[in-house]
């Protein structure tokens, strides 16, 4: 992606939702969702800041005890 990116996903029930960017060094970028939330879709939007550098992002998603990686490429 380059210029956003946008993540949909759905909750089946009341769940504790987080969605975090991470860089290959493991730091945190971006926090996109961190709240309770209530059955739906839904879609969150990472806009990168300017100063990220070109490279390969972690996206972390954690609806209550299950946790999914996706692995994104950021061009400039």
């Amino acid at each position: 992606f380059e210029s956003s990116l946008e993540i949909h996903y759905g909750v089946f029930r009341k769940s504790k939702v987080g969605i975090v960017v991470y860089n290959m060094q493991g730091q945190q970028v971006a926090i996109l969702e961190d709240k309770v939330m209530q059955p739906e879709k839904y879609f969150a939007t990472w806009n990168p800041e300017d100063g990220l550098a070109t490279g390969y992002y972690f996206i972390a998603i954690k609806i209550n005890d299950l946790q999914v990686h996706y692995l994104k490429v950021y061009k400039k």
